[in-house]
């Protein structure tokens, strides 16, 4: 019964439906940004975020969403569709977040 009344009040703590949030790993390096300049790159999502956790749950909330940069200087948090390891590269920048999926494989490699 226990078990029962822990899963009911996780329901109603949870996000509501239209936020979907998933579950990804990300890998998280300081001082690094993506950036793409090859034509199959996708165009990043940009929007303006209090911290890079508000940044990190809009990544999750975008399905789309593989790789995210969070500048802490101005607030500014860029989200890809793109994984570095297909297009574009990591730069050094100071105050500077990049969250990265960390795929099945690459979970699988690590075991």
């Amino acid at each position: 019964m226990k078990h029962t009344l822990v899963l009911l009040l996780l329901t109603f703590i949870a996000p509501s439906a239209s936020q979907n949030i998933r579950t990804l790993l990300l890998s998280k390096r300081s001082d690094v940004r993506y950036q793409c300049v090859d034509p199959g790159c996708s165009s990043p999502t940009n929007i303006i975020v209090a911290t890079l956790i508000d940044c990190e749950i809009a990544c999750l909330s975008n399905i789309n969403c593989r790789t995210a940069t969070y500048d802490q200087s101005n607030s500014y948090c860029e989200l890809f569709a793109d994984i570095p390891s297909q297009y574009g590269n990591i730069v050094a920048q100071a105050d500077v977040v990049t969250l990265m999926a960390i795929d099945d494989r690459q979970l699988s490699a690590r075991k």
